[in-house]
């Protein structure tokens, strides 16, 4: 019986695996992929080489988490808001005819772009972590880091999740792109201006030094879970939409 279970449990999440896999294989052999690495990866070295002198860790590190928020953000939001939109007339219609649910595809398509987005985000920060803990004046708390990493991951997921979403509800790939990058850098440079901090990722990262050198007291938490929030209910609330979604 447990051999049953095991199986009817293997074929119902192959689809989704099978989907997963072959997507994020795709995104990884890109060559935006290779661009992006070896871009971040150089930004991230010159930036601790040429500040590690006068820079402590807890400035330094913030700085380089910033380019995800600033720089990357725009390659993120290239690679996630066109997701479903640019299949929808051909991969999309191709899979739908064959065993695969909706669900399976919408759900494999979020995860692929967010384990890619975490992908290099933590390969790039590593880089930008282990050179400064070299080179620079350690002023760090380690469960701080280790904080400040991970809010910036779910605020990244939570752009991922946008992008993804705007793709299944609006069908033009550029409009939902255009779209994105208006939303994220209003969050990012005027949010703060409207007195809606907790919305906003440069407030996140504007409190990075002080969670790094270990100071819990500031409202960095408070704003990763929303993100987290918003992240979740907008990845179920597009997979709700896309299974009664006419494609």
């Amino acid at each position: 019986m447990g051999s049953l279970e095991q199986s009817k449990i293997r074929r119902t999440i192959m689809p989704f695996l099978a989907i997963f896999q072959a997507d994020l294989e795709a995104l990884l052999k890109s060559r935006i992929t290779y661009g992006w690495l070896i871009a971040g990866v150089f930004l991230q070295v010159i930036r601790v080489l040429s500040n590690s002198r006068i820079t402590p860790t807890s400035v330094i590190i913030p700085l380089g988490l910033n380019d995800f928020i600033i720089i990357w953000s725009m390659l993120i939001i290239g690679t996630t808001a066109s997701t479903v939109s640019s299949e929808t007339g051909e991969l999309a219609d191709s899979i739908m005819s064959k065993s695969v649910k909706r669900q399976d595809y919408i759900f494999a398509k979020f995860a692929s772009r967010i384990v890619y987005v975490a992908i290099m985000y933590l390969a790039i920060t590593l880089v930008l972590v282990i050179a400064s803990l070299r080179l620079a004046e350690n002023d760090y708390d380690i469960y701080g880091l280790v904080a400040a990493i991970l809010f910036v991951l779910i605020a990244l997921i939570m752009l991922t999740s946008l992008g993804v979403s705007l793709s299944t509800f609006i069908s033009n790939s550029v409009i939902a792109i255009v779209t994105l990058l208006i939303l994220w850098y209003s969050m990012t440079a005027f949010f703060p201006l409207l007195d809606m901090e907790l919305l906003s990722p440069s407030n996140l990262i504007a409190k990075m030094p002080d969670l790094i050198q270990g100071d819990w007291t500031g409202d960095s938490w408070i704003t990763a879970v929303i993100f987290g929030y918003i992240s979740v209910v907008f990845t179920f609330l597009t997979a709700s939409y896309f299974t009664t979604k006419d494609l």
